[in-house]
């Protein structure tokens, strides 16, 4: 594991910084089994990863944080949220006979196949709207009424190329993905995508830093919301067995200004 982060910070500037490398690092061998999201720091989650789905996502401490169950068809049929490890709630999960969502807890999403939306309306408390892609994937995503909030995201060639999320009619988090030189396949992209499927309605958050997208982004910016880019930066470890990928933080002179782990994808 020493090897391998030296091997990451060693390398870096030459995987990351030019958006003209060609080079495209060989993801791990085997059969994915954990993600872990920024490494030793307050942010870090764990994707563990069973028969190439999501399962669970754990913390820092390896306190449960949240469980999927699937169907024989693969299809999220609920989501298990945790607080210190104990279950707080559960999101229960039908589906047409198309495959598209038709309850959430035994509350009804309709969904316009015409417009490719979801509508669901609790009382006069508050609305929602969804337009998803062919994916069933979130491309926008507004509540009205009480927690008000709009999400925006773009996508191309199956990879998310900007994410966008308001909160009180004011941008908070603005990401634009860049796949100009990108590092192949996702490897996490598979497991992913029915969890995905149902956090477009649930929690489009989930969407923040592209996990869902066909192809390993190598870099983005945040428009301009500030004036820094992030570059992204990946290596195998010696054995398959590892694949890394950090951040290098440029200033708008190109100036590196930080630098932190994003994901390391382990192998069996």
């Amino acid at each position: 594991m020493k090897y391998s982060i030296l091997l990451l910070l060693a390398v870096f500037g030459l995987v990351s910084c030019s958006h003209d490398e060609t080079a495209t690092p060989t993801t791990g061998s085997g059969n994915l089994q954990k993600v872990v999201f920024y490494h030793n720091s307050p942010n870090e989650r764990q994707w563990v990863i069973e028969n190439n789905l999501l399962t669970k996502i754990v913390m820092a401490d390896e306190t449960l944080a949240e469980e999927f169950i699937y169907d024989n068809q693969h299809r999220v049929i609920a989501d298990k949220k945790y607080i210190n490890g104990t279950l707080s709630s559960t999101d229960v999960i039908t589906y047409n006979s198309d495959n598209t969502i038709r309850s959430i807890n035994d509350l009804p999403y309709f969904y316009d196949a015409a417009t490719h939306t979801y509508t669901y309306t609790y009382g006069s408390d508050f609305t929602i709207n969804c337009e998803v892609n062919s994916d069933q994937l979130v491309l926008s995503y507004t509540r009205e009424g009480s927690n008000a909030g709009q999400y925006q995201m773009t996508y191309a060639n199956g990879n998310m190329t900007s994410y966008a999320q308001e909160s009180n009619g004011a941008a908070a988090v603005v990401k634009n993905f860049h796949f100009d030189a990108g590092f192949g396949t996702n490897p996490a992209y598979a497991a992913v995508l029915a969890v995905a499927k149902v956090k477009s309605l649930t929690d489009p958050s989930f969407f923040v830093d592209g996990q869902a997208s066909a192809t390993l982004a190598n870099g983005f910016d945040k428009g301009t919301m500030e004036p820094y880019h992030y570059n992204y930066g990946a290596t195998p470890d010696i054995e398959g067995k590892l694949f890394q990928i950090g951040v290098e933080v440029l200033d708008s002179n190109n100036n590196n200004v930080g630098f932190y782990s994003f994901a390391d994808y382990y192998y069996l």
